[in-house]
């Protein structure tokens, strides 16, 4: 089969799902990027992980994003969450710096830079 031909076949597995600008972009990231292209038949299995997720856009982005050469539904959700974990964990996290920033101005936090309660300046 033709090359042309079977990019045409991944895109009509791909596209209906991911639109034609990210099926092309998938397409592209496989053959050019990787050096590895994609056949209907991996196109098809990929397709399967990219629904698992519920958000097969945001999968197959971050498979370009990421430089995988395919991405399964895990990977996916192992990504969100370590990202969410990155974001939560600074959120309302207090630094030394902080702290002693606070503690300098003589403003009154009762403790909370780094659990210590009743820590007072004098």
């Amino acid at each position: 089969m033709e090359q042309e031909e079977m990019s045409k076949d991944i895109m009509e597995i791909l596209s209906p799902v991911l639109g034609q600008e990210l099926a092309a972009a998938i397409i592209e990231h496989r053959s050019r990027t990787l050096k590895k292209p994609l056949t209907a038949y991996a196109a098809r299995i990929q397709l399967k992980e990219y629904l698992k997720t519920g958000n097969p856009v945001e999968a197959a982005e971050m498979q370009i994003l990421r430089g995988w050469r395919a991405i399964k539904s895990d990977w996916y959700f192992n990504e969100k969450a370590r990202e969410a974990g990155s974001i939560d964990a600074s959120v309302g996290r207090r630094t030394t710096v902080d702290a002693a920033r606070d503690f300098l101005s003589g403003e009154d936090h009762s403790g909370d830079a780094f659990g210590f309660s009743g820590i007072r300046r004098h």
